[in-house]
């Protein structure tokens, strides 16, 4: 049988996945602390319904990370659909028009914390399996729901996890994050380090006797961005850098034997992780030019590789064409300036590309909310790709 963009739209309904979204954000899963467990058992339930093999997976006691299975007919690629079901805390409630856990509906959009990030693309991802069950279309290969915890906090305990167990291993993922259904191939690195330097403590009345550990990273900070490397990226542009944490000093009239930041660094191919912590030495090389008795060390707390995967990979091209029929209007290809699981996936050897309903710049805010007319679109572009991509020959 050939299943249509007709045969899509008219499967989902349109109630059930509505019902699925409010029932899914109106379950906190706040992370931190990590309170996935309630979600992640809504979830399950809601696969096991689809008929699918589900299995949880912990990391760490009580968060566990759904993996469902739906097996084809013949022999085939394995399609991993990646998307978080923990969200960031909703933070004062009084600041939000709407409760950010009443999931309310107005004007044809979900008012709440997760509704765009991400459990608006995890309800378009299961609408779509159902609508592929309902119609009974065949699939070869395996076509695998990865509802993962963890991921507002760099993912370790969720996906990355999961591709460190070896429980996934893609041929071919799609990472639902709200990119306005638009078809992210690359994504920029995400790369944590610690700068320190060490002085030598002195009475404040006399800080020419010590060394001022502060005023030295001052230094290497105004010098960070100018030792970036001259390399810019076609899709994602070129690397940045951030400080984003200071502290030092022990008391106002002692002269600082340490000072530590810690700074977000940002990479686009072909950096490497070495390449990277190279540009911050440079930095550190440079500010010597004024001080030359600076003492200070690098260390990588974490590191994310950046990645691309080629126009012409059939995740790419799968995804395009149901984003396409879907939205009615041509697709559009991306890049990603922030960091999602698809780095994982990516790195566990898998073609994969970020897609789903949201506007980005309404995560993590108290205005976030999601077009129920885009959810539906999104499911219905989520059930041409998996069909698309796991098509029997």
């Amino acid at each position: 049988m050939t299943f249509t963009l007709t045969s899509a739209a008219q499967g989902v309904q349109r109630e059930r996945l509505i019902e699925r979204l409010v029932h899914l954000v109106q379950t906190p899963s706040e992370n931190p602390p990590g309170k996935e467990a309630e979600a992640a058992a809504v979830v399950a339930s809601y696969c096991e319904e689809l008929g699918l093999e589900v299995e949880l997976h912990e990391a760490v006691a009580d968060r566990p990370n759904v993996v469902a299975r739906l097996r084809g007919i013949e022999e085939g690629p394995t399609l991993t659909y990646c998307s978080h079901i923990d969200v960031v805390p909703a933070g004062e409630h009084s600041l939000w028009e709407h409760d950010p856990y009443a999931a309310d509906i107005v004007e044809g959009r979900v008012h709440g914390r997760g509704s765009g990030d991400a459990k608006g693309p995890v309800a378009a991802a299961l609408e779509a399996v159902a609508v592929l069950r309902e119609a009974e279309v065949p699939l070869a290969g395996v076509l695998e729901l990865a509802l993962v915890a963890d991921e507002e906090t760099m993912g370790f305990c969720g996906a990355g996890a999961l591709v460190e167990k070896g429980i996934l291993r893609p041929d071919y993922a799609i990472v639902g994050e709200p990119t306005s259904l638009r078809v992210v191939h690359a994504q920029r690195g995400a790369c944590w380090m610690r700068i320190t330097t060490a002085g030598r403590a002195g009475h404040g009345s006399a800080p020419e006797r010590g060394v001022s550990a502060i005023k030295h990273m001052a230094e290497i900070i105004l010098q960070l961005e100018a030792a970036l490397p001259e390399v810019s990226h076609p899709v994602l542009g070129g690397p940045s850098i951030n400080v984003g944490v200071i502290s030092g000093g022990a008391k106002v009239n002692i002269v600082p034997a340490s000072c530590t930041v810690e700074v977000d660094r940002r990479s686009v191919p072909p950096e490497t992780e070495e390449s990277v912590i190279a540009s911050v030495e440079e930095a550190i090389e440079r500010a010597r030019a004024r001080f030359e008795d600076i003492d200070a060390s690098v260390e990588m707390t974490f590191y994310g590789e950046p990645f691309e995967v080629d126009e012409s990979s059939p995740v790419v091209r799968a995804m395009a064409r149901a984003t396409e029929q879907a939205c009615g209007l041509p697709a559009e290809l991306m890049g990603f300036r922030g960091a999602s699981d698809a780095r994982f996936l990516a790195a566990a050897g898998a073609e994969v590309i970020v897609c789903g309903p949201g506007d980005i710049t309404l995560a993590h805010t108290a205005r976030e909310s999601v077009d129920l007319d885009e959810v539906e679109r999104a499911a219905v572009a989520y059930a041409l790709s998996f069909a698309d991509l796991l098509s029997p020959r």
